[in-house]
């Protein structure tokens, strides 16, 4: 009986499954729906973020085109007022999600995490393309013909619009990429609850299986996330606070290069372990 209650606890299924079911079928169980809760998590966080930066590129663009003052503030303060609030209803729902399920069982197949890691790489590849073309533009639309009444800053929203779409499908990208890295959930999780011989005894088993990968993904995805949100912070108070919106642009190509310097220098480190 006690070998039996050791194997229960090693494969973390019940009795009763273990004698008479399936085992290895019910470790593939999602029994906490937390796939269907991470996806919409990660629509959350990137629609938010998504949102916030379309406040910037909408302030842009009014001025661009020369609509009221009043027009540009409030439409963009409305759209990051917006973006903000979805990031912290999405923050607190995964919150809620954390603390009713304290631990996931991993139950992803290597086809699985295998697929994630190639849709990972399409969508990163594609994100960079997106924030390159869009620096392509902003050097091409220099010598594109300005209408009667206009300035040259007409095209230069045109990066954001860029940039917003790229950075979004990065900071998608990184977040689908951590879901499936379950182990580090219930680390973090364990960690925050206090659990600290549970998350000892988890970190030294994911240390032996080659985990490393996946937490450099993990975090190169939240640290890229934090530069653009930094960027878009700086953006925000050299053209809301000092009119600069001629030049503050610039934050974003710099942000887009220190997200390409964290990745190589972090992917460097973890590929090390």
């Amino acid at each position: 009986m006690e070998k039996i209650l050791q194997l229960c606890d090693l494969f973390e299924c019940p009795m009763d499954i273990l004698i008479r079911g399936d085992a290895q079928e019910s470790l593939r169980e999602d029994t906490a729906d937390y796939d269907a809760h991470m996806d919409r998590h990660s629509k959350e966080m990137t629609g938010g973020i998504a949102i916030i930066m379309a406040g910037v590129t909408f302030a842009a663009a009014a001025e661009g085109f020369r609509l009221p003052e009043f027009v540009m503030t409030a439409g963009a303060l409305l759209l990051i007022i917006i973006g903000v609030l979805i990031l912290i209803a999405g923050g607190m729902k995964h919150s809620r999600f954390k603390e009713k399920h304290l631990r996931i069982k991993p139950f992803y197949s290597e086809e699985e995490r295998e697929r994630a890691d190639e849709k990972f790489t399409v969508r990163i590849v594609t994100g960079i393309g997106i924030i390159l073309a869009g620096l392509v533009f902003a050097a091409v639309s220099e010598g594109l013909p300005v209408p009667q009444g206009y300035t040259a800053i007409l095209y230069e929203w045109s990066f954001l619009a860029f940039a917003t779409a790229g950075v979004s499908v990065l900071v998608y990208a990184g977040l689908q990429k951590s879901k499936y890295n379950i182990e580090e959930y219930n680390k973090e999780n364990a960690l925050e609850r206090g659990y600290e011989d549970y998350a000892a005894r988890k970190t030294e088993e994911i240390l032996s299986q080659g985990r490393n990968a996946d937490r450099g993904n993990q975090l190169i995805g939240v640290v890229n996330a934090c530069i653009m949100i930094f960027t878009t912070i700086i953006f925000l108070i050299c053209g809301l606070g000092f009119d600069l919106w001629e030049k503050c642009w610039i934050a974003y190509p710099v942000g887009v290069l220190l997200c390409g310097i964290v990745s190589i220098i972090l992917n460097f480190i973890y590929n090390r372990k």
